[in-house]
């Protein structure tokens, strides 16, 4: 069976202000507009997402909204406190616990680790992700559980200049 894992950085947010929590910094009018670009290229490509899971960074959760929003999708954004600043085992155990009713996740996180993570499921140089950079990983799985080391393609990665 086929699984798709989509793993997106979150759109360009403004610098942290002084005292302010990095976990609330805010999209640029950019990043919102990076946002609104992939939403409408996931949309245009009939992507059929059954979930989507975001950091609980501000940044990252306005990021899963719009493109939420732009799919008009019928149930509500997860939002997990592990994603922010999470590892690549961190991140791979959050795939791994998946529930197996999802055939298509978009997981909105953060640089670096997202990167390597997109590297380490499919062995394929990604590089740093840009801002909103959007990696589709494909696996010919029967379970989230059977995701590990070199076990998905990489069908695509964009990022939204790509788009324009």
């Amino acid at each position: 069976m086929t699984r798709v894992l989509h793993l997106l950085r979150h759109a360009q947010s403004a610098e942290r202000q002084h005292s302010q929590h990095d976990r609330d910094r805010d999209l640029t009018t950019l990043g919102m507009k990076e946002a609104a670009i992939i939403g409408h290229h996931l949309k245009k490509n009939d992507s059929n997402i059954d979930l989507v899971v975001t950091s609980v960074a501000k940044r990252a959760q306005d990021t899963a909204s719009q493109i939420h929003g732009i799919l008009n999708l019928n149930y509500d954004v997860k939002v997990v406190e592990d994603l922010y600043e999470a590892s690549v085992r961190t991140l791979l155990s959050i795939t791994n616990q998946l529930d197996d009713e999802y055939k298509q996740v978009l997981l909105v996180g953060h640089n670096p680790y997202l990167s390597y993570f997109a590297e380490y499921l499919s062995r394929s140089e990604v590089g740093s992700m840009a801002t909103c950079g959007l990696a589709t990983l494909r696996f010919d799985i029967n379970s989230w559980r059977e995701v590990s080391e070199g076990t998905a393609t990489l069908d695509n990665y964009i990022y939204p200049s790509m788009l324009e």
